[in-house]
This record gives C-alpha cells, structure tokens and sequence, in this order.
C-alpha cells in the first residue's frame, strides 16, 4: 500500500496536469429564438460550449461585444446521436465592418474539403428569410459559413463526442456588437427540393464553439459536473444511465459502512464521499466506452485513463482515511480531499462537501442512525 503522503502527492501532481488540460465551458442554451433576446457572451475570448436543440425553422440568436482587431472565433457542431443524421446546420455572423475591409479568414473543420463550405460574405438580399433583423442592424455586414459533415472528434476531458461543421476565424474588422446565427438555410432546402434531392429538416442537437482562451474560474469548476451531466442529456443519454454509476456507489459505501469496526458520523461522511468519487470514475469509464462507440480511438483515451484514476485514487484513500482513525493528520487530509475533488469535477458536489464535512464531525460510536436502530 502507498503511504498516505505519497498518495496526496500523486493526487495534487495529476489535480495540476489537469488544470494544464481544461476545455470549452459549457453552457446550456435556450430562450433566444429572437434576435431582441439573444444569448449575450460577455467574455467572447474565453472558451464557451454553448449545447442547444434547434427546432424546425427557428433560429437561434447569440451576442458579444468585442473590440476592432480583437479575434472573433465561432465553431459549429453536432452531437453524434443518430438522430442527428443529415442536420446541417449553418453558422452567420453579423457585425459592423464585415465585407468593408478586406474578406476576413474563414475555415472549414479539419478534414471537410469542400468549397461549398467556404465562409462567404453576404449581401443583405442574400440573408436567408427566417433570419429577420431589425432596421437598425440591417446596414450590418454578414459573413456565412455553410455547415457540411466534418470528422467525428472524441473529446478525452468529458469524455464526449461530437462531429465538427464549420468554423469562423477572423480579427474584427470594427468595435461594436456583433451578433452568430445558427439555423437551417431555407434557402438551402429550397434548392435541394428543386434539385429533387434528399434534405433533413425538423431539426436537432447543435453545439457553438465561442472563443479561444481556455481558462476556468472556480464557479465554472465547482458546477461543472452538473453542466457535464447536462451535455451528457443533450447528446441524448438519459438521466438514469448517468446516474447509475453514484447509485451503485452509494449502495455499496453503506454496504462497507455497515460491515466496518468504525460506525462514527466521521466515518460514516467519509465512506461515502469517497464511493462517490469513486461513482465518478465509474462515470467516466461508461461515458468513455460510450463515446468510442461513436468516435474513432486515438491517444486522446489515455488522457481520459488518467482523469479515471484520479478519480478512482481520490475515492481509494477516502475511504481509508474514513475507515482508519480520526486524528488531526487524518481529518486534515479528508478535508484537502474535499478540496481536489471539489476542483476537479468528482463526486457531484455532494462528495467534497462530505469530505470536508467529515474532517469536522464527532468520532463517538453509536452517534450515527444506522446504529441507533442496531441499538434498537
């Protein structure tokens, strides 16, 4: 067995490679089907994952205040839920000074080749109809990026999948507020028809990519397991296939509790923050499988292996702790537990809060329900 110093060490040593190793924050969208009410990002350089369902002919708004030379990034996706089969959604940007200096750079997902899927400017007459703009934004400039099927991506920090559409990259032309679009081109589906080809509509599961600077604050990791379960919803798992995972656990830690030497509230909080984060890992494993069933292997899964046995060796030395006795070096550890778990994403919040809760509860025998009733 690795000593407990040794075992706090490997933990802060992986809780700080993945600081190193952090992604998009996610978001869920909804309610901004009007331009009047769009979605405002208020940090459009930070890094955003915004999940949303698009219906059938809506639009959806989105809005970010961003000064002239500063980067304008946007990225399109999908979910790869075969029910998603054949959305295309398209990506518009609208904003002052679009198409008056020289065509700012638009690219196409790694892997999509075609021209087709080239961001154009656009002439106002050339806006599709269900995207409607008030008059005091029509003498803006647009630039539209057409979505088309790129490569499956496996995403190792989730772990999620998603398949890429289209991508805008651009300096801002002018300082001001600019608006993205997302929506399915009617025009688009119009000559399709008249082409008797084959088109999707009704909608689906889209995700906006919105800036580039990966950076969390402490709020984004403290709820980010609950945001996470909520991309996991989006992609259209249910909620009892994620939630499995932590009811197991809970019934297997009051399984040990019960069957343990030690019964103490200490114990008792201790025990089941660690089978939580220990749920956690469990988690990970599931939503791994389940996303390579769905995207291609890659080296990315070993980055996922180690976000397991972080997980995994924060459940392990809880419930040592918990199960051991309660002196000062002891509680101070369950209480620094807490503390990595809460930063990195393990136990669904309720598990740090026991552990930390843990390092401050009575140790006295029989001052826990299920030894009350045995007294009984």
């Amino acid at each position: 067995m690795l000593p407990q110093k040794a075992v706090f060490t490997l933990l802060l040593v992986m809780l700080l490679l993945s600081f190193n190793a952090v992604g998009h924050v996610p978001l869920i969208g909804g309610g901004n089907e009007d331009i009047s009410s769009a979605l405002h990002i208020s940090n459009p350089a930070k890094s955003w994952a915004i999940y949303a369902v698009l219906e059938n002919e809506t639009v959806h708004y989105f809005s970010f205040d961003v000064r002239e030379g500063e980067r304008i990034y946007l990225g399109l996706l999908k979910s790869t839920d075969p029910a998603d089969e054949g959305f295309l959604p398209d990506l518009l940007l609208i904003g002052p000074g679009i198409g008056i200096q020289s065509s700012p750079s638009a690219q196409l997902p790694e892997g999509n080749t075609s021209p087709e899927g080239a961001a154009v400017l656009l002439e106002n007459s050339a806006i599709p109809k269900n995207i409607v703009l008030p008059e005091s934004l029509k003498d803006l400039g647009a630039l539209a990026a057409d979505g088309r099927e790129g490569i499956t991506t496996y995403e190792p920090f989730g772990p999620s999948s998603f398949i890429e559409l289209a991508e805008i990259n651009l300096s801002a032309p002018q300082s001001g507020w600019y608006y993205a679009a997302v929506y399915e081109n009617t025009m688009k589906e119009e000559a399709s028809l008249a082409a008797a080809e084959p088109v999707a509509k009704g909608g689906g599961h889209y995700g906006l990519v919105v800036g580039y600077r990966e950076e969390f604050s402490f709020t984004d990791r403290m709820i980010a397991p609950i945001q996470i379960a909520s991309v996991y919803i989006w992609e259209g798992q249910s909620i009892i296939m994620i939630l499995i995972p932590y009811l197991v656990a809970l019934i297997a830690g009051g399984l040990i509790y019960r069957r343990g030497s030690r019964r103490s509230s200490f114990s008792l909080a201790g025990t089941f923050a660690g089978f939580l984060f220990l749920g956690t890992s469990s988690l990970v494993i599931t939503q791994m499988i389940y996303s390579l069933s769905r995207a291609p292997y890659g080296p990315e899964v070993y980055i996922t292996m180690a976000i397991i046995l972080f997980h995994a060796l924060l459940g392990v030395a809880s419930i040592r702790l918990a199960r051991g006795g309660a002196g000062i070096l002891q509680r101070s550890l369950l209480a620094v537990i807490g503390t990595l778990a809460l930063l990195g994403g393990s136990g669904m919040i309720l598990g740090p809060i026991l552990a930390v809760s843990a390092s401050f509860l009575p140790t006295m025998k029989r001052s826990v329900p299920g030894d009350l009733l045995q007294e009984s």
